[in-house]
């Protein structure tokens, strides 16, 4: 009996060295994630203007411009224009000298090529003002850079051209020097949906489908960047 008194003393003893329970510490709060910083508003293609009007875009794909789905005799005037505000607008001296030869060279075909166009605009009362909206197309400054690259080398080569060979190589020509517009106007188009999509919060989806212009005409004179002109 006296050894189980003794040990009661000892068990008391041990408990109060044991020290106080301790408890596990509380799990940390979870950290919100940070809130996506704001995205910029997409710039439109080229340092255009926000509200621009462009071109009717035709179920192909492709764009009403001033110079699809024209008469021979517009192509070859058209084509003038073009070089026109190529020879004046493009950084290139090298341009007016060239210039002045077209003309030379191709005074009959351009000549034939007014007379015809003035006849299917009527008269001069709808002729001018059409050869002026003309003239402020070719003249747009977010494609001028393009614009240039292109019609600066084919101006020099129309000009080496015997007379007589323009009406037949002006409609490749001018398609080739419309394609800067068309590939424009396009950009602009999708500028203009990713717009949308970002003030309605969505991320534009990438990579955007894009139509492939080239296939929508057919160019049979053009190949390499250059228009194939067909020996006589």
């Amino acid at each position: 009996m006296s050894r189980v008194l003794l040990a009661l003393p000892l068990l008391a003893l041990a408990t109060a060295c044991a020290g106080p329970e301790r408890t596990a510490a509380p799990a940390p709060l979870p950290v919100p994630a940070p809130a996506p910083a704001p995205t910029a508003a997409p710039r439109a293609p080229d340092g255009a203007a926000a509200n621009l009007t462009i071109p009717t875009r035709l179920p192909d794909g492709s764009y009403a411009t001033p110079n699809r789905s024209i008469s021979a005799a517009a192509a070859a005037w058209h084509l003038r224009a073009a070089f026109n505000v190529a020879a004046l607008n493009c950084n290139d001296p090298a341009l007016a000298p060239a210039y002045n030869q077209f003309l030379k060279a191709h005074r009959s075909a351009l000549k034939a090529a007014h007379h015809a166009l003035t006849r299917e605009y009527g008269d001069a009362s709808a002729f001018d003002p059409a050869m002026t909206r003309l003239y402020n197309y070719f003249a747009q400054p977010p494609v001028m850079a393009q614009f240039c690259a292109t019609a600066a080398p084919l101006l020099h080569q129309v000009a080496a051209l015997p007379a007589g060979e323009l009406p037949a190589i002006a409609p490749a020509a001018l398609a080739q020097i419309d394609r800067p517009f068309t590939d424009f106007y396009a950009r602009y188009d999708a500028w203009r949906a990713d717009l949308a999509a970002w003030r309605a919060g969505d991320v534009p989806a990438t990579p955007r489908l894009a139509y492939a212009t080239e296939v929508f005409r057919a160019e049979p004179h053009v190949g390499g960047g250059t228009v194939t002109l067909a020996a006589r």
